[in-house]
């Protein structure tokens, strides 16, 4: 029966598993050499699996299977060739001319294995093969050969120096060395004195092939070699240190402070490559130099650059204060990111000069590792926040966006840190975040952040003005003083604002300048006092008025206008700066055809309670216009005087009801206890409807203000006073009780002290009507 027919059909649709059933089936009968062909077609399957259970029934063929593997390595399959040739290789000596012929296909995987065979097999016939595949077109036949040659021992040196004289070739040369270095001590002295005196090229190769002898004897000479003038030769001198490892440690150590910096560098470069020994013992040794030696160390280390980061973040493990600082030093001046993690946990270490020492590496590593400092901002230690804080100062622009966060930190130091330093690094953004410090828990913090903002040159200053009428009394304030002291940087932005601006942002404007001592200001506000908006034009007034000049009284005398006392004073308070010119002003305002104008002037001249303004004053309490003669009484009220009184009360008998309430009110602003009388007395006699009930409100409005005014008068003669100001003195309320308690006390008029009673019972309990008091 022919099997192989067989088994080909059934592997022509079979899965894997079916393919190991049959493969099974196969192993398990004799060996049927009808089967071989198809076995090396299986050698091509393309399941891995199958192909190794394939090449495994071949070798149980034994000899049998010998001529088809032979022939087999012809096949164009690289599957087929290499099993074939692995099979080849247990089959004994009679293979070896296959084997050998193998090292001349044109597949450098069946080359590569052949090499292997060779020289496990130790062909010598093979040796001559093995040589000039040294120089063969693919990397790996060429180590493959090298390491084959090996295999062979002393008996090819003779072949390898003969190769050595005679090519030019680089890759056979570098192979030859590498071959030679591995061989006993008859080729490392024929190196040794090629590395003397060999050429350039040889040099190079011949200590990298010294390296991997690890012969002692050599590593001075590759110290020294590590001063040569060749670029490659020093190179390979530090690799091949690197290779021989600790053997080679205590000669490197001796010469780790070498006077020649290629000497110094060559040596740190191979003891960071020579294990963890050498690396901890070049860290000891270094700890026992002197600072002028660890600094030139250093300088090579920084040279030599990342390649050192790991060795150096190993330096950590040792905590040791000295060694920490040294190593910490030398990352900042290479600036790897990657050490960004242990300099921050550094900034923790108990040991001060070890904190100062990451904070100034991670300085140095700056921006390039940015993103990592800033993440230490969480960090539950304080030392650590602060050092960022101070870092991130350092790092510059890339720094501030981490520092606005520094602003929230619980620690008031590290706030006051981050708002100081973001003076340098302000941007429109973080000055925006900047505001909100201002209203700090913490005065230094508040402080800092305003100077920030002072230094700063790019303020978002037309997003930022309606901060000069927070109701936060704190960014207010602060505000104001930032416009104050570098206002003048942002003069165009203001006049801007106040020409150009919404309403809103124009009154900003215009407190904004009062601030800021400019020419080109001062135009601006007197522009700005015929803007269609009153606040803006009231605001330009006051702001004009800060800065001391006269154009601003006219506006300024127009505020008066403004219901809000608060204008009033700080007007007043303007007036005060300008001077003299004021009164003059006021006076001929008094004369003005404006009615406005002349009210506001009476006003503020009552304010002022300038004297000589008050016959003019009485005379415009006859005036024509009714808002003039009101404004003219209410001023009334500033000047106590024998004729003040005389006018005032011919004026509680005018016909007009405005006129006597205003009259009344003058009255109390007198403020005396005639004045008081002569309101009760006027209570008394009012006819109007309504108008006693205005006049008692008066009285308990002076009564809450002085109750003093009403002591006497609780113990008058005349029972109308008594109940008028019993009436007051109720209605004046709560506010009063303390004073009337204390009256009470002090009094030695048992009469008085029982009207005080009497008043203050009532306050507690009142009962329906006040009019029981006779």
């Amino acid at each position: 029966m022919d099997y192989s027919n067989k088994y080909y059909e059934l592997f022509t649709n079979a899965n894997k598993d079916q393919k190991h059933q049959y493969l099974d089936e196969i192993e398990k009968r004799p060996a049927n050499e009808e089967l071989i062909p198809f076995l090396i077609d299986c050698l091509a399957d393309q399941t891995w699996s199958i192909r190794k259970h394939s090449a495994k029934i071949l070798q149980n063929y034994g000899d049998k299977a010998f001529l088809p593997l032979s022939n087999s390595l012809n096949s164009r399959n690289p599957d087929v060739q290499h099993w074939s040739l692995h099979i080849l290789g247990n089959l004994g000596s009679k293979a070896y001319p296959s084997i050998l012929r193998a090292m001349k296909t044109s597949n450098d995987e069946i080359r590569y294995f052949a090499c292997i065979l060779i020289g496990e097999k130790k062909i010598s016939q093979g040796v001559s093969l093995l040589l000039k595949a040294l120089g063969d077109e693919k990397w790996r036949v060429r180590k493959a050969a090298s390491d084959a040659l090996v295999n062979f021992g002393d008996e090819i040196v003779p072949q390898l120096e003969q190769i050595m004289k005679v090519t030019n070739d680089r890759d056979i040369i570098f192979w030859t060395i590498k071959t030679l270095g591995k061989l006993g001590s008859a080729a490392r002295k024929f190196l040794l004195e090629a590395l003397k005196s060999g050429n350039k090229q040889q040099k190079y190769v011949i200590a990298a092939a010294l390296g991997e002898s690890g012969d002692v004897r050599v590593i001075k000479v590759l110290i020294e070699s590590l001063a040569d003038h060749d670029w490659s030769i020093r190179k390979a001198a530090t690799l091949a240190l690197g290779e021989i490892g600790e053997k080679a440690t205590d000669l490197m150590l001796q010469y780790l402070a070498s006077e020649n910096p290629e000497i110094r560098d060559g040596c740190i470069r191979a003891l960071s490559k020579s294990g963890e020994s050498s690396l901890r013992r070049m860290f000891e040794e270094i700890i026992k130099m002197d600072e002028n030696k660890r600094y030139l160390v250093r300088g090579s280390m920084v040279k030599i650059g990342s390649p050192l980061t790991d060795p150096l973040l190993k330096a950590f493990d040792t905590q040791v204060p000295e060694m920490l600082t040294f190593a910490a030093a030398a990352l900042g001046e290479i600036g790897s990111p990657r050490a960004v993690p242990v300099l921050i946990k550094g900034l923790a270490n108990p040991d001060w000069n070890v904190r100062r020492t990451c904070a100034y590496a991670l300085t140095e590593i700056g921006e390039k590792g940015v993103d990592k400092i800033a993440e230490a901002l969480k960090s539950d230690n304080e030392d650590a926040r602060y050092w960022v804080t101070k870092i991130l100062e350092s790092i510059g622009d890339a720094g501030a966006p981490y520092l606005a966060k520094a602003l929230k930190d619980p620690s008031r130091e590290i706030r006051f840190f981050a708002a100081k330093s973001l003076g340098k690094t302000m941007t429109p953004d973080i000055a925006k975040t900047m505001l909100h410090v201002l209203d700090d828990p913490v005065w230094s913090v508040r402080k800092a952040a305003a100077e920030s903002l002072i230094k700063a040159d790019n303020l978002p200053l037309k997003e930022m003005l309606h901060h000069i009428s927070s109701d936060n009394e704190n960014i207010a304030y602060w505000f104001k003083r930032i416009i104050s002291e570098s206002g003048h940087k942002y003069v165009r932005d203001i006049i801007e604002a106040l020409r150009r601006g919404d309403s809103e942002l124009r009154i900003y404007a215009a407190q904004a300048a009062g601030l800021i001592s400019a020419p080109d200001i001062t135009t601006a506000l007197i522009l700005a006092l015929n803007d269609d908006s009153e606040w803006v034009r009231i605001y330009a007034a006051i702001s004009l008025g800060n800065t001391g000049d006269e154009r601003a009284i006219i506006p300024l005398i127009k505020c008066f206008s403004d219901r809000n006392k608060e204008v009033h004073r700080t007007v007043l308070s303007i007036f005060e700066k300008i001077g003299p010119k004021v009164q003059e002003e006021l006076k001929n305002a008094l004369a003005s055809d404006n009615p406005e104008l002349k009210s506001n002037a009476v006003l503020a001249l009552a304010y002022m309670k300038e004297p000589s303004a008050l016959d003019e004053i009485l005379l415009l309490s006859q005036d024509n216009n009714p808002t003039v003669r009101l404004t003219a009484i209410e001023a009334l009220g500033s000047y106590p005087s024998f004729k003040t009184r005389a006018i005032l009360a011919d004026l509680l008998r005018d016909n007009d009801r405005k006129i006597r309430i205003k009259t009344a009110r003058a009255f109390a602003a007198l403020g005396q206890e005639e004045d008081v009388l002569t309101l009760i007395q006027h209570a008394a006699t009012a006819k109007a409807q309504g108008e006693a009930q205005t006049i008692q409100n008066i009285l308990a409005a002076m009564a809450r203000q002085n109750p003093n005014l009403f002591a006497n008068l609780m113990i008058s003669e005349q029972s109308r006073v008594q109940a008028a100001v019993f009436n007051a003195l109720v209605s004046a309320g709560l506010d009063i009780l303390p004073r009337l308690t204390q009256i009470t006390m002090e009094s030695q008029n048992d009469k008085l002290a029982e009207a005080c009673r009497k008043v203050i019972t009532e306050i507690k309990q009142p009962r329906e009507t006040f009019f029981y008091a006779r």
